[in-house]
């Protein structure tokens, strides 16, 4: 090793080693956080916003969406609804009547989150700065530097702990001070890299996920507390501990990644037998029964989404998952590769990232292994990871919901990387594992250390741009006033916001939203009579999407359908009868998704009353659509054109559509 290595050597493990690290890494979180003051609201923070408002504030027809209760603004409301979406079936009612909920969506279609914590704290917000969203931001961030803070301290805790190559029942041995001296560089090294992740960066810059933040915070504490708890025998630790966790489940469901914690130390970490080890469960099994039941008893829940899986309503469903899932997950967290890709790759190159994702994570699993083997506090962080996947893997892989897998996972990254910079212990390795390590060390410096921070920028210098984004999500391009009118979207695959955006802009909403198909492949529509237009599918079916290439922003936008609403399964000659239409089923697919289907609505179709829009791919945005004469036909073409007429007087309604 040459002098100067020997030198920055040297530095890293001061730097890493320092007492105050945890405070300066704290204080970094901030710095780094700070382009997303300017973000604004967006998505979810717009519909809670609504409901924080007081009836009296609230824009016309905007609790005909079904998403704003009645007694809004209040303190037992937003405590008990802030995201209780659609919380039982008056409310999915009036979001199938306003469009929200769009004719395929389930009839049992609920999703209500109980998060009392997090909403109090949302409403605080609310009552101190209702105008200002960079202080809502800042608030998340406060959060957010709490859990780096939390977690740097307890890196530091476990290596300087009696597990950490006995440190305990060795001190009087030569070589204690340079172990534990190691032991505290490894967890500065997996503090600085659980700071640097960039899958952190939107979740904390979203100001409706700071329920995940906050339950890692009281996790991370519960964990705090669990530790003291079992190796001083103080029952006040134990009650801190119990009330961690709790508070970390009224935070958010995610918070039961909690549990992971509590698991892996039971396994790994505590002393004596196995009495002993289930006993120190006893308190948080309480507490996550206690939990659950008043969470189901009071109807909340999560039902007929495959975004997000409730193992309590839907075990079998959740088991079949569980596995790709969490190998994503997994493979998200290690790779730096965010999983949420797959949304936008075919299936061919979804399977292609899955096979990476299993490989990547064998490969890690096979030159993390001597490691595991010797040191108990890297098992530790393993088991952390490993048992923090499961409840991670009730919503479909996104890299927001990592936070507790990434605790776990660089401390054992950091183990790793310590161990093997170490010129003794790559001399010790076989030459296969010798070679494995260096591929498996390289890819995971580059992508955690200089990848996660040009990730970072790249995100800090998008985010001023994401307001800008939203407005032109609700502006259409050469409409007619939509202002208390239906619009009818044969095809748009966003429209769902718009009453939202509109209504945080200041403009009218619409009087209702119907959208006819998902707009993910392309269709002919006829016109059968004054009252009456027929859909049918170029494709499969009409929620199919043809082959785009291994890459399109069409197959994440089909994805999001299937998650959110499904694909109806039916068969020829059923009728959906929603407020205005009827939906009539004339052709399925062999998987029995409707192919064609006749939309018959309650009044002609040229009515004032009603504005018409397509989704024009060639342009991505909205247009006026001009209806076809009846017995004429037009042909949409869907993510690979606009659209084309196969009769004269179409032709007519094409250069009216694009004028």
């Amino acid at each position: 090793m040459s002098i100067a290595t020997a030198k920055l050597t040297a530095l890293a493990r001061r730097l890493t080693g320092h007492p105050g690290l945890s405070l300066a890494l704290a204080l970094a979180a901030i710095v780094l956080m700070l382009p997303a003051l300017k973000i604004g609201l967006l998505g979810d923070d717009i519909i809670q916003r609504l409901r924080q408002l007081t009836p009296a504030e609230l824009p016309a027809r905007i609790m005909d969406t079904g998403f704003v209760p009645s007694e809004s603004g209040k303190l037992s409301t937003v405590l008990g609804g802030l995201f209780a979406y659609i919380p039982g079936e008056a409310a999915a009612t009036r979001a199938r009547d306003y469009g929200i909920a769009p004719w395929w969506a389930p009839e049992a279609w609920t999703a209500a989150l109980w998060r009392p914590f997090t909403a109090f704290t949302h409403w605080l917000d609310y009552r101190l700065f209702p105008n200002t969203p960079a202080l809502m931001h800042a608030h998340n961030i406060a959060w957010y530097a709490a859990a780096v803070f939390l977690a740097a301290m307890l890196y530091r805790k476990i290596a300087t702990s009696r597990w950490s190559d006995g440190l305990q029942e060795r001190t009087s041995e030569s070589g204690t001070l340079q172990n534990m001296q190691s032991g505290v560089s490894v967890a500065g090294l997996a503090a600085c890299l659980f700071l640097l992740d960039k899958n952190t960066y939107c979740p904390v810059a979203y100001v409706a996920n700071r329920g995940f933040i906050i339950s890692l915070v009281f996790g991370l504490l519960c964990l705090h507390a669990h530790v003291r708890w079992r190796t001083t025998t103080s029952s006040g630790w134990m009650w801190l501990s119990a009330l961690c966790l709790l508070l970390a489940l009224l935070a958010n469901e995610g918070g039961a990644s909690t549990l992971a914690f509590l698991a892996a130390y039971a396994l790994v970490l505590e002393a004596g037998g196995w009495r002993p080890r289930l006993t120190s469960l006893l308190p948080a099994t309480v507490v996550v029964l206690g939990w659950r039941a008043v969470y189901a008893g009071s109807g909340f829940g999560v039902r007929h989404f495959l975004l997000y899986i409730d193992p309590g309503y839907a075990p079998f469903l959740f088991l079949k998952n569980l596995a790709p899932r969490a190998n994503a997950l997994l493979g998200g967290q290690l790779t730096g590769l965010p999983p949420e890709v797959a949304f936008g790759l075919n299936a061919r190159w979804q399977t292609v990232l899955a096979v990476s994702f299993a490989v990547f994570n064998l490969l890690c699993a096979t030159v993390f292994l001597p490691i595991l083997r010797r040191d108990p506090v890297t098992r530790f962080w393993a088991a952390v990871m490993l048992l923090a996947l499961v409840p991670a893997a009730t919503v479909y892989p996104l890299s927001k919901n990592l936070g507790f897998v990434a605790v776990g996972a660089f401390g054992v990254i950091a183990s790793f990387l310590a161990r093997f910079a170490a010129a003794q212990e790559r001399a010790a390795m076989r030459g296969p594992l010798r070679a494995m390590s260096w591929c498996v060390a390289v890819w995971l410096v580059l992508a955690h250390i200089p990848g996660a921070l040009a990730a970072r920028a790249a995100l800090g210098l998008a985010s001023p741009f994401i307001p800008k984004l939203a407005e032109i999500a609700c502006a259409f391009e050469g409409s007619q006033e939509i202002g208390d009118r239906d619009i009818v979207a044969l095809n748009d695959p966003s429209i769902i916001m718009v009453p939202f955006l509109r209504a945080y802009h200041g403009q009218p909403l619409p009087r209702t939203i119907r959208i006819l198909v998902p707009g993910s492949t392309g269709f002919e529509v006829n016109r059968a009579d004054v009252s009456t237009l027929i859909l049918t599918a170029k494709g499969a079916d009409l929620f199919d999407c043809p082959a785009l290439g291994p890459i399109h922003v069409c197959y994440a936008l089909k994805a999001a359908n299937d998650f959110l609403f499904g694909v109806r399964i039916c068969k020829t000659g059923d009728r959906v009868t929603r407020k205005g239409f009827v939906a009539e089923v004339r052709e399925v697919s062999p998987r029995g998704a409707p192919r064609s289907v006749a939309f018959h609505f309650a009044r002609t179709l040229e009515s004032e009353d009603m504005v018409w829009l397509f989704f024009d791919w060639r342009r991505h945005t909205s247009l006026p659509f001009v209806l076809p004469q009846v017995g004429d036909t037009i042909e949409i073409a869907g993510p690979r054109g606009g659209w084309r007429p196969s009769s004269r007087s179409a032709l007519g309604a094409e250069a009216q559509g694009h004028s």
